[in-house]
């Protein structure tokens, strides 16, 4: 059949995105003048908007597209708008960053857009391969900007490392998705849900079923994307190797896509098989959020610092997933939406999204602030360096403060929501040793991020000062991200009306 008019309109954002990103290409390749970057910054911005502008006016116009391939329904457009938001805000901290990092502008800018385009189809996808796909071309474009410190030793590693341990990983994901076409002759999740909760209904799998095995292979591929325990051996060294704004963006927009993945490939695809991937995720969560946590308690190097807070965050999301299972979907037939099925009404969904939404704000909001106090060469990235922060430059650590906070969960944060609502839903779901936990890590993650502010305010300025000077670009983003965890921390009803309850 082929591909009708409401088929592309369903992938509008992608199209957009991927225009602007081509032609900021050829400006870059036509034109070499002092002037390319501010273009190709401002044509990022505009491409960026449009695509968040298309998604929010095709909320009245759910469905499926490509014969299934693509499905536009709720979850969908709640990731577009929040990845294609962190996408604007990343290009306004990046017209400041770039200048002052003196990097190559275009091909950032391409590169973030080409990234949002692979995000943008892992999230629509109900077709294994279209998963695939979009994944990789994800991945390619953020492998490049991890390495975009191109004369810096530790970026190359950093990248290189990215490269080889991610093609591990999507190896794993890929073997998974062909065991999981074995069993079950069909690489479209709707498909796969309805077979395999016959099979569960009508007794269990068969002896052998490369089913179980076909879930882990992608439950390991899937957790080294959301850098989840144990498979998070990457992430301090990427994070603090990558650009510090680099950084800030796959450790939230391409750490949100993952998490999506995870959601329909587990959540519908492999529905009836709910109550053996609960322990997956139950083993994972506790991992994550312990291993995080007392790992990131010895870190002197702030990015460092964060990449083990971002396992640990890894972890508490976990728990939802956990939730999730005790809670399995309702049958999604082939080529009808996940709204339809009311799928997106189960226990933990919202806070899945809820907690995604503040973690993208609050996460994003600390590296533009590393990134701006870094200076020129990311020299000052350890804790150290952010000594006397407050009196040097108030705003900067008003801000952090901010940040620090609510990755913390202090009350009047978004992250303290964002932990109650998922800590509720253990609870409700029975799983009170997983919230017992959960909250013991909160109490243990009190020590290293109250350690920054005592920095910033208590400690006395060490080494060089260097001045800091924020753009109107950045402090405009940076403000954007303080606002929603504010916002969610203290008027959050607009936004749970409309997440699952």
């Amino acid at each position: 059949m082929p591909a009708s008019y409401l088929d592309y309109l369903r992938i509008l954002p992608e199209i957009i995105l991927a225009v602007f990103g081509a032609l900021i290409l050829m400006i870059e390749g036509a034109a070499r003048g002092g002037s390319r970057g501010k273009l190709a910054g401002t044509l990022a911005f505009i491409g960026s908007l449009l695509a968040l502008g298309a998604s929010i006016y095709l909320i009245r116009d759910p469905g499926p597209a490509f014969a299934g391939m693509v499905s536009w329904d709720a979850i969908s457009i709640y990731f577009h708008i929040l990845m294609l938001a962190t996408v604007v805000v990343v290009t306004l901290l990046a017209m400041d960053y770039l200048r002052v990092q003196e990097h190559p502008r275009g091909e950032f800018y391409a590169l973030l857009l080409f990234a949002a385009v692979g995000m943008g189809l892992m999230a629509n996808s109900e077709n294994l391969i279209l998963t695939f796909i979009g994944l990789e071309i994800s991945s390619i474009s953020s492998y490049v900007l991890c390495a975009y410190r191109r004369h810096a030793a530790e970026s190359t590693e950093a990248a290189l490392k990215y490269l080889l341990l991610g093609s591990f990983a999507t190896a794993f994901f890929l073997y998974g998705i062909a065991l999981l076409y074995g069993a079950s002759a069909s690489v479209s999740l709707p498909a796969i849900g309805q077979g395999l909760a016959g099979k569960m209904a009508a007794g269990g799998l068969a002896p052998g079923s490369l089913i179980p095995l076909a879930a882990a292979l992608i439950f390991v591929g899937l957790g080294f994307k959301v850098s989840a325990a144990p498979f998070q051996v990457w992430t301090p060294d990427v994070y603090q190797g990558a650009p510090a704004l680099v950084t800030g963006f796959i450790s939230t927009a391409a750490k949100a896509a993952a998490f999506i993945i995870l959601l329909r490939v587990f959540y519908i695809g492999l529905r009836g098989y709910h109550q053996q991937w609960f322990w997956l995720m139950w083993v994972a969560a506790i991992l994550s959020m312990s291993l995080g946590n007392i790992a990131a308690l010895r870190q002197t190097n702030l990015k460092r610092m964060l990449a083990y807070s971002s396992i640990a965050q890894a972890g508490y999301i976990l728990v939802a997933f956990a939730v999730i299972a005790q809670n399995p979907a309702p049958t999604l037939q082939p080529g009808q939406t996940a709204d339809a099925a009311g799928w997106m009404s189960g226990a933990g969904v919202g806070a899945i999204l809820f907690y995604l939404t503040v973690y993208t704000a609050m996460n994003l909001g600390a590296f533009a602030v590393i990134a701006r106090v870094a200076n020129r060469g990311e020299r000052f990235t350890q804790l150290s360096d952010f000594a006397g922060l407050g009196k040097r430059h108030p705003g900067l650590a008003l801000a952090m403060t901010l940040f620090m906070l609510s990755l913390l969960g202090v009350p009047f944060t978004g992250g303290f929501l964002g932990k109650l609502y998922i800590f509720q839903s253990a609870f409700q779901a029975h799983l009170i040793g997983l919230a017992i936990v959960a909250l013991v890590n909160t109490v243990i993650a009190a020590w290293y991020y109250l350690r920054v502010v005592v920095y910033m305010y208590m400690r006395p300025a060490e080494g060089e000062l260097l001045p800091i000077a924020a753009s109107p670009a950045w402090t405009l983003g940076a403000i954007c991200c303080a606002a929603v965890v504010l916002w969610l921390g203290i008027l959050p009803g607009n936004l749970l009306h409309w997440l699952p309850k």
